[in-house]
Protein backbone atom coordinates (compact mmCIF):
# COMPACT_ATOMS: atom_id res chain seq x y z
CA UNK A 1 0.00 0.00 0.00
CA UNK A 2 1.11 3.53 -0.68
CA UNK A 3 1.04 6.42 1.76
CA UNK A 4 -2.11 7.87 0.20
CA UNK A 5 -3.86 4.48 0.22
CA UNK A 6 -2.97 3.99 3.89
CA UNK A 7 -4.23 7.45 4.90
CA UNK A 8 -7.43 6.92 2.87
CA UNK A 9 -7.99 3.58 4.61
CA UNK A 10 -7.53 5.10 8.08
CA UNK A 11 -9.94 7.93 7.17
CA UNK A 12 -12.45 5.40 5.81
CA UNK A 13 -12.34 3.39 9.05
CA UNK A 14 -12.79 6.57 11.11
CA UNK A 15 -15.70 7.84 8.96
CA UNK A 16 -17.55 4.63 9.66
CA UNK A 17 -17.21 4.87 13.44
CA UNK A 18 -20.00 6.33 15.59
CA UNK A 19 -19.74 10.06 16.42
CA UNK A 20 -17.25 10.97 13.67
CA UNK A 21 -18.81 13.65 11.47
CA UNK A 22 -15.76 15.10 9.74
CA UNK A 23 -12.30 14.26 8.46
CA UNK A 24 -9.44 16.77 8.41
CA UNK A 25 -8.43 16.05 4.82
CA UNK A 26 -5.24 18.15 4.99
CA UNK A 27 -3.71 15.75 7.57
CA UNK A 28 -2.89 18.74 9.79
CA UNK A 29 -4.90 18.95 13.00
CA UNK A 30 -3.95 22.60 13.37
CA UNK A 31 -5.99 23.44 10.29
CA UNK A 32 -8.85 23.41 12.80
CA UNK A 33 -7.43 26.82 13.85
CA UNK A 34 -8.10 28.43 10.49
CA UNK A 35 -11.16 30.63 10.59
CA UNK A 36 -12.12 29.80 7.01
CA UNK A 37 -11.81 26.07 7.77
CA UNK A 38 -15.32 24.70 8.15
CA UNK A 39 -15.27 21.44 10.08
CA UNK A 40 -17.99 19.17 11.34
CA UNK A 41 -17.28 17.81 14.81
CA UNK A 42 -16.38 15.29 16.07
CA UNK A 43 -13.41 15.42 13.71
CA UNK A 44 -10.77 12.83 12.91
CA UNK A 45 -7.29 13.62 11.66
CA UNK A 46 -4.37 11.48 10.49
CA UNK A 47 -1.15 13.43 10.98
CA UNK A 48 2.07 12.06 9.52
CA UNK A 49 5.22 11.38 11.51
CA UNK A 50 8.50 9.90 10.25
CA UNK A 51 8.12 6.85 7.99
CA UNK A 52 10.57 3.98 7.50
CA UNK A 53 11.25 2.36 4.14
CA UNK A 54 13.14 -0.88 3.56
CA UNK A 55 13.56 -3.28 0.68
CA UNK A 56 10.66 -5.49 1.80
CA UNK A 57 8.18 -3.21 3.54
CA UNK A 58 7.24 0.32 4.55
CA UNK A 59 6.26 1.40 8.04
CA UNK A 60 4.12 4.52 8.14
CA UNK A 61 3.99 6.43 11.40
CA UNK A 62 0.98 8.56 12.30
CA UNK A 63 -0.66 10.44 15.12
CA UNK A 64 -4.42 9.98 15.02
CA UNK A 65 -6.69 12.63 16.56
CA UNK A 66 -10.30 12.57 17.72
CA UNK A 67 -11.46 16.15 18.39
CA UNK A 68 -14.86 17.48 19.50
CA UNK A 69 -16.16 20.87 20.67
CA UNK A 70 -16.56 21.72 24.32
CA UNK A 71 -19.67 23.42 25.64
CA UNK A 72 -19.31 26.99 26.91
CA UNK A 73 -18.94 25.80 30.50
CA UNK A 74 -16.61 22.93 29.43
CA UNK A 75 -18.74 20.50 31.42
CA UNK A 76 -18.54 17.88 28.66
CA UNK A 77 -14.73 17.58 28.68
CA UNK A 78 -14.56 14.16 30.37
CA UNK A 79 -17.46 12.90 28.24
CA UNK A 80 -15.62 13.88 25.03
CA UNK A 81 -12.38 12.32 26.26
CA UNK A 82 -14.24 9.15 27.23
CA UNK A 83 -15.86 9.01 23.78
CA UNK A 84 -12.43 9.53 22.20
CA UNK A 85 -11.01 6.55 24.11
CA UNK A 86 -13.98 4.41 23.03
CA UNK A 87 -13.47 5.63 19.47
CA UNK A 88 -9.84 4.45 19.48
CA UNK A 89 -10.84 1.12 21.00
CA UNK A 90 -13.42 0.55 18.24
CA UNK A 91 -11.01 1.86 15.60
CA UNK A 92 -8.31 -0.64 16.62
CA UNK A 93 -10.81 -3.52 16.72
CA UNK A 94 -12.00 -2.66 13.22
CA UNK A 95 -8.45 -2.58 11.86
CA UNK A 96 -7.57 -5.89 13.50
CA UNK A 97 -10.77 -7.68 12.43
CA UNK A 98 -11.23 -6.39 8.88
CA UNK A 99 -7.72 -5.58 7.68
CA UNK A 100 -5.59 -8.46 8.93
CA UNK A 101 -3.14 -7.94 6.07
CA UNK A 102 -1.92 -4.80 7.84
CA UNK A 103 0.47 -4.84 10.76
CA UNK A 104 -1.01 -2.14 13.00
CA UNK A 105 0.84 -1.09 16.13
CA UNK A 106 -0.94 1.33 18.42
CA UNK A 107 0.42 3.35 21.28
CA UNK A 108 -0.94 5.13 24.28
CA UNK A 109 -4.03 7.30 24.04
CA UNK A 110 -3.50 10.84 25.38
CA UNK A 111 -6.56 12.93 26.37
CA UNK A 112 -6.25 16.69 25.78
CA UNK A 113 -8.01 20.03 25.70
CA UNK A 114 -7.00 22.56 23.05
CA UNK A 115 -8.21 25.82 21.65
CA UNK A 116 -8.65 25.52 17.90
CA UNK A 117 -11.18 27.82 16.19
CA UNK A 118 -13.44 26.39 18.89
CA UNK A 119 -12.61 25.23 22.39
CA UNK A 120 -12.10 21.47 21.99
CA UNK A 121 -11.26 18.28 23.81
CA UNK A 122 -10.42 14.80 22.65
CA UNK A 123 -7.53 12.39 22.48
CA UNK A 124 -4.68 11.41 20.21
CA UNK A 125 -2.85 8.15 19.65
CA UNK A 126 0.43 7.35 17.91
CA UNK A 127 0.39 4.32 15.64
CA UNK A 128 2.46 2.55 13.02
CA UNK A 129 1.17 0.71 9.97
CA UNK A 130 3.49 -1.70 8.17
CA UNK A 131 2.67 -2.63 4.59
CA UNK A 132 4.38 -4.66 1.91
Amino acid sequence: MTLVETINLLNYIAKNQPNVNGIVESCDVFDLNKEEYQQKYAAFCVQQNTHQVSEDFTTFSFTLFYVDRLTDDKSNKIEIQSTAIEFFSNFIKTVMQKFDSLDFYNGEVHPFTERFSAECAGAYMDCKVTTK
